[in-house]
């Protein structure tokens, strides 16, 4: 039997998605709003065990960002005890990955 550790943290990403290209005047032929495209990403290390509140954690240090209302949060990976102390992250912390 195998006993796995309880997270000590969490890798957060963060989609941003592409805003849509709007339609040039010396381009008629294009349609009034082209498709977004593919999304950006940004990670974040989380040194907060449960996954809720990591993802609250990191939408609040996201706050001053004025997009950031329509970004999406999720958790991707855990992180270990071992890899928190090897990040230098204090308890509670959101730093870039």
């Amino acid at each position: 039997m195998t006993d796995k550790a309880s997270p000590a943290g969490w890798v957060v990403q963060v989609t941003i998605p592409k805003k849509p290209d709007v339609r040039l005047a010396d381009r008629p032929w294009r349609p009034p709003i082209m498709a977004a495209g593919a999304p950006s990403f940004q990670y974040f290390n989380v040194a907060i065990a449960a996954p809720d509140k990591a993802i609250e954690a990191t939408a609040k240090h996201l706050a001053n960002s004025p997009e950031a209302e329509t970004w999406e949060i999720s958790v991707v990976r855990k992180l270990s005890p071992a890899e928190i102390v090897a990040l230098s992250l204090e308890a509670g912390e959101v730093k870039p990955a």
